[in-house]
């Protein structure tokens, strides 16, 4: 699953970084407060790219039955320079009937079935780029739901010229992407 994303990843930051550009869902809801919600935080660990993210994720810990679970996601930059292509994946749980973006600032974002990615705008040293994203639940859902969100931030070296895929296809982003894995208990 993760390399598949890694291979999408590639494949998008590639078109993205060309000048394509990608589809924000279109959403529209009410944030429904019924449950506790739970705090994580994910900092960059693998290769240390001049721009890294601290990464904040608020969710839902317990949802009834055909609830719903909201994820803030909140990427700073705490690195002394800007950020050169910088984003996040989620693999979203099973058993969600719909899947939505609900807000978002400085970030251009895709839903395909359960997979999400989003690309972030150039952020600034200490400037952060937000988003929530809704999962509804269908009524047979049971047991924990489970999310697995990964961010990446990559340094594109001096002189590579992204209109080129083949130069595209020599930045390493694989061991860039830290994840981390978020469960929530659904109770009846």
């Amino acid at each position: 699953m993760r390399r598949y994303l890694s291979a999408c990843a590639a494949l998008t930051v590639a078109g993205a970084l060309a000048g394509a550009s990608l589809a924000a869902p279109a959403s529209a809801a009410t944030t429904t407060a019924a449950s506790a919600q739970h705090t994580a935080t994910t900092t960059q660990a693998a290769a240390k790219p001049q721009s890294p993210l601290y990464t904040r994720i608020v969710w839902n810990k317990a949802v009834r039955r055909g609830g719903t679970i909201t994820y803030s996601v909140k990427s700073t930059n705490q690195g002394e320079w800007a950020t050169d292509v910088a984003g996040l994946f989620a693999k979203l749980p099973r058993g969600a009937s719909k899947i939505r973006v609900v807000s978002r600032s400085k970030a251009f974002c895709e839903v395909s079935g359960r997979d999400l990615f989003c690309l972030y705008d150039t952020l600034n040293s200490g400037r952060s780029a937000s988003l929530k994203v809704k999962v509804w639940l269908k009524r047979s859902t049971r047991g924990t739901a489970v999310a697995e969100f990964g961010h990446f931030s990559i340094d594109v070296p001096a002189g590579v010229d992204i209109t080129n895929e083949e130069e595209l296809n020599k930045l390493d982003i694989q061991n860039q992407i830290n994840w981390k894995t978020f469960k929530t208990r659904i109770v009846r």
